[in-house]
């Protein structure tokens, strides 16, 4: 998750000649091609390994960095965007199936909250430094972001495949081929009304803070003045902000009813995107750090609640089931909201963000209570 590219790419891609709309096009399909293979990619890990579906996702994502620098809209320029989304599936849903396995062969899953903030919390640190880095490395040159990276994806493709797997089945369950496998799985959160709701809770904490903070603060702070070396900074808060969330989400958990605090979090990111598009100045990018607070801090809890319901030999598949339904959203999203961007201007689109983000969180809330009171119940 070195990641030098975060703070720079739309600006990179800009200057290649593609319009925000088109950005947004481009990574509309990015996100459906991505969501096409996300529930396959989970059934692999599951199959196969985690640790070779991580693997895989590694060496296609280091192919994607060096084929991204090609001209743009040429052949290889578009078979980079494809695989630079896409490389991610094969480690969603694997790595969280991997983390939780782990610690259960180790008879420690009350850890798995614990255990999934400071996961995430690394992967923030990790990416805040190389924002940092980033932003100053795209001064002297844009590329060097994308090329970087893709070596060092070739190092992560070592790390991972020496990695000793814990066992992926619980005791007495049997190995299910490939296809019985994923339909199991996908059965299992079909069937189950509080498994569903979390992931499309889950989803809902990741798609608009994404957009908010990935896709649309380039433009935004750029629109208020700010120059370009100084988003790696911005970018460094962002993350920084995130780390701690991510450290400390467990320390939550027993203090406070889980509704509650996602509950919470909710109302914060619909109170912080309509701040920062009423009040596009600079002061407001602070507001940014709200953004990516609740989704790192509420992440792992619902993660760790989605593990607690699911059996270990269809983990990775069902928790790729909710990256898919991120990636759904991302898809659909992405579009409408870059388009709003180029046709008005950037804080106009995060104020679509908030109301998108309200109709969906709110029902959504409800119907988990209700969902939670009855599986109590019964």
């Amino acid at each position: 998750m070195f990641i030098l590219w975060v703070p720079i790419w739309v600006v990179f891609l800009q200057g290649k000649g593609l319009s925000l709309t088109q950005i947004g096009l481009l990574e509309a399909v990015a996100w459906v091609l991505t969501a096409a293979v996300e529930v396959p990619t989970g059934a692999i890990a599951d199959r196969w390994g985690r640790k070779t579906s991580i693997a895989l996702g590694s060496l296609v994502y280091s192919a994607s960095m060096f084929l991204i620098l090609a001209e743009a809209l040429s052949p290889a320029f578009l078979l980079g965007y494809a695989m630079w989304n896409s490389s991610f599936a094969f480690v969603s849903g694997a790595d969280s199936a991997l983390l939780y396995d782990s610690l259960k062969a180790d008879g420690r899953e009350s850890e798995a909250a614990k255990q999934s903030g400071r996961y995430a919390a690394i992967q923030q640190a990790s990416q805040g430094v190389a924002a940092l880095l980033g932003a100053a490395i795209a001064t002297i040159d844009i590329t060097l972001c994308f090329t970087i990276c893709g070596f060092a994806a070739l190092g992560a493709t070592a790390l991972i495949l020496s990695v000793k797997e814990p066992p992926r089945l619980d005791e007495g369950e049997d190995e299910l081929g490939y296809w019985q496998n994923l339909r199991t799985a996908v059965g299992i959160a079909a069937r189950r009304p509080v498994v569903r709701v979390l992931l499309l809770l889950s989803a809902t904490f990741f798609v608009v803070p994404l957009i908010v903070y990935y896709f649309l603060l380039q433009p935004y702070a750029l629109g208020i003045g700010m120059p370009l070396a100084s988003l790696g900074v911005v970018v460094v808060g962002v993350q920084a902000t995130s780390v701690i969330a991510s450290w400390l989400a467990h320390r939550t958990e027993g203090r406070f009813e889980l509704a509650t605090i996602v509950g919470l979090g909710g109302v914060l990111i619909v109170a912080a995107t309509v701040l920062l598009a009423a009040l596009p100045t600079i002061p407001s990018i602070g507001l940014m750090l709200v953004v990516a607070l609740v989704p790192a801090l509420v992440g792992p809890l619902l993660l760790a609640r989605i593990n607690e319901l699911i059996p270990s030999a269809q983990r990775a598949t069902i928790l790729s089931l909710s990256a898919l339904l991120s990636e759904l959203g991302t898809a659909a999203v992405v579009p409408l909201l870059m388009t709003a961007a180029d046709l008005l201007d950037p804080p106009s689109a995060i104020g679509v963000s908030a109301a998108l983000f309200a109709i969906a969180f709110i029902p959504l809330w409800f119907v988990w209570r209700a969902a939670g009171a009855r599986t109590r119940r019964a």
